[in-house]
């Protein structure tokens, strides 16, 4: 059995672990941003739709970075792996720290040192083109992270291997909010929007169709179209279909947007399989705070629940501040009432929730992040 090594952003690594397990099912917990995922046939094709992977790494190897460890004795235990895993040709070694630097340890000597260690005859050094290039992450401890994690304490390792040359990690230059021809302040950004797509995903369930029952500038859609998904875009505001649809046809993405309220999806789009309801709902203070945006979501969800009862849903919705520093046992609010009571009213909508993760906005307010499943 075959595995591969993933790396992740340190923007959120909860959700980037979350993120590994919604596209690739199990996964097996190195470090806090580094997992490890058993190789398949659509394994690059599924992280291709990844809004938090770093890189991909083959054949790698993990150690434990206990007291004394040295940056020699990590060059020393990689040339040794490389005998058995360098291929001939041409190689560079790359090498990096995430979390807290670890003392004693240094990138730079790792990289000069490993390089004198394994170059020859068949294995030369380039540093501008190598076949193969051999990443080194050293992972030490978080500190600081604006969002809380489960595994924040993780111990120090240092892992490397072959990284994988078909792997690109997903770049967003050229599509942010105010690049696209139609743009408002609230618009999502473009790594937030995949993100909510790709926690979306089950692994034995395709995604078909990428719905927003309320889809502002069209952030989250664009990003379902440049995957090549279907998308079934909709909002009460003409404003914002008719923007949708020009940032739409700005991208060449297939699609159906038209104007709708959000608690009448069903009506519009008909039963329709292979549904991920993915929407980052209207979060002024004026919207979730009132008992009409609360029952608006609740509408939405319901509405969804008949369009397809074997889809997902993937949102977040406005909580406060706190959420970010208080443990998630905690009944904190959301969407202007107490979690145990909206997690009871999503449940009596047919949905049951599977994840929730706080990200945070601005000082005074955070968003959830939740992600729901059929409830039966």
């Amino acid at each position: 059995m075959q595995m591969v090594t993933l790396v992740g952003n340190g923007w959120h690594p909860w959700l980037f672990r979350e993120e590994a397990k919604s596209l690739m099912g199990e996964i097996e917990t190195i470090h806090s941003r580094i997992v490890s995922i058993q190789l398949s046939e659509n394994t690059l094709s599924r992280l291709s739709r990844a809004a938090l992977i770093d890189d991909v790494l083959e054949n790698s190897e993990t150690h434990v970075i206990g007291e004394g460890t040295t940056s020699a004795d990590i060059a020393e235990a990689i040339s040794a792996w490389a005998e058995n895993f360098l291929e001939p040709g041409t190689f560079a070694v790359r090498s990096r720290s995430i979390g807290i630097g670890i003392e004693g340890i240094s990138t730079k000597e790792i990289e000069m040192d490993v390089g004198n260690r394994i170059s020859s005859e068949i294995n030369k050094v380039d540093l501008a083109d190598p076949k193969v290039e051999i990443s080194v992450v050293i992972a030490g401890q978080t500190e600081g992270e604006a969002h809380p994690d489960p595994l924040g304490d993780s111990p120090s390792v240092v892992v490397w291997g072959v990284r994988n040359s078909d792997w690109e990690r997903e770049k967003y230059s050229g599509r942010s909010p105010t690049e696209r021809p139609f743009f408002k302040p609230v618009s999502l950004e473009p790594r937030q929007a995949r993100l909510l797509i790709s926690i979306g995903h089950r692994p034995d369930c395709e995604v078909k169709h990428v719905v927003d029952p309320f889809c502002g500038t069209g952030g989250i859609v664009i990003e379902a179209a440049l995957q090549g998904m279907g998308v079934l875009a909709s909002d009460l505001d003409s404003r914002m279909v008719e923007g949708t649809r020009e940032n739409l046809d700005w991208v060449n993405g297939g699609y159906r947007a038209e104007i709708c309220n959000a608690s009448e999806i069903d009506t519009l789009w008909g039963p329709t399989d292979g549904c991920l309801f993915a929407f980052d709902p209207p979060y002024g203070r004026s919207s979730w705070k009132s008992e009409d945006g609360l029952n608006l979501f609740l509408s939405a969800i319901s509405s969804a629940r008949r369009v397809d009862p074997s889809g997902a849903i993937s949102t977040m919705l406005p909580t406060g501040p706190e959420v970010l520093s208080q443990g998630l046992g905690e009944d904190f609010t959301v969407m202007g009432v107490k979690w145990s009571q909206l997690e009871e009213l999503i449940a009596q909508r047919g949905w049951k929730v599977v994840l929730k993760s706080p990200i945070k906005v601005h000082r005074s307010l955070a968003r959830m992040v939740i992600v729901c499943h059929p409830a039966d």
